[in-house]
């Protein structure tokens, strides 16, 4: 059986021991939860930004650990991450990656933005983050930020791609926003122009990861042309919400496809007390049930 196959049991039997756990551990974890996630209420609103602008930390969402709590235990697990990916994908510079989910909620923008938050901060690597879910774009609200243009933009030809991108002023980080939501994304990230930008921003520079936040594989078909373009996937699973039905059902959209790995995402920490978990990782180099290049490893937050 695959790391990925056992990685999905073993998330069906954390979400059955989670049931069974008694209020009082419940009620005293949530506490430190919160306690850990919580920040001074100091937030800036956001700020129209294009261009060459740097993005404010006053306005960073609280949920980019990578950039609001960078000596947290989940940042040093996104970190992990990081070191994983570089293992699976620098011999060959694999830099498009795709990350994705079952379905809506489950985490897979806010993996994307710490992973690249933490991939741009490596000495070696620039990092380019896309917002490819054209439907409902989010990365921007969790940088703080409210561009008026992005790549839907562009791929309707109505606006140059050089004045989109944003320096962010962490690490060695861009982003390209979503843009306005087009009624046509599917047809967009299919095009010749779409599949042009990627082969265009995976060779333009030696040294860069691009990092491309898609929609759900199980809502619309937005992810499965974009999917074909990238050189591998992250596939994020939450913990308590997505089903091992919705799961083996993307998976199985998935093959042929080279799935780095599974993110077992937003799991509660009092069921693990040993190894402070929020997020656990299991992952391995293609969808082969015969890989032996395994990089498996938890993440937690």
């Amino acid at each position: 059986m695959s790391r990925i196959r056992e990685a999905l049991e073993e998330a069906v039997q954390m979400r059955e021991a989670q049931k069974k756990e008694t209020k009082e551990d419940v009620a005293e974890e949530t506490v430190l939860s919160e306690k850990h996630f919580d920040l001074p209420d100091h937030a800036a609103p956001p700020r129209f930004v294009v261009g060459d602008a740097v993005i404010d930390p006053a306005g960073v969402d609280r949920h980019l650990v990578s950039i609001t709590d960078p000596r947290s235990a989940a940042t040093e697990q996104y970190k992990k991450l990081r070191a994983r990916i570089l293992k699976a994908t620098r011999k060959d510079f694999h830099n498009t990656i795709m990350i994705t989910s079952s379905n809506m909620g489950e985490g897979k923008s806010i993996t994307a933005a710490n992973l690249a938050v933490v991939l741009s901060q490596e000495m070696d690597h620039t990092v380019l983050l896309v917002d490819a879910d054209l439907r409902s774009p989010s990365l921007h609200r969790y940088f703080g930020i409210e561009p008026r243009y992005g790549l839907s933009d562009y791929l309707h030809g109505e606006i140059n791609l050089s004045s989109l991108l944003i320096k962010t002023g962490f690490g060695k980080l861009v982003i390209l926003p979503g843009g306005n939501p087009s009624a046509h994304p599917a047809e967009l990230l299919s095009s010749d122009k779409m599949k042009a930008l990627v082969h265009e921003i995976k060779l333009r520079y030696k040294d860069r990861y691009v990092i491309f936040d898609s929609s759900p594989l199980l809502v619309t078909a937005d992810a499965l042309s974009l999917g074909n373009y990238m050189d591998g996937v992250l596939f994020v699973v939450q913990g308590g919400r997505t089903s091992e039905k919705a799961a083996m059902q993307a998976l199985s959209v998935m093959k042929g496809w080279n799935v780095l790995g599974v993110v077992y995402n937003d799991v509660s920490p009092y069921l693990t007390r040993t190894s402070s978990p929020r997020y656990y990782a299991y992952t391995k180099s293609t969808f082969n049930e015969n890989a032996s290049n395994d990089i498996g490893g938890a993440i937690e937050k």
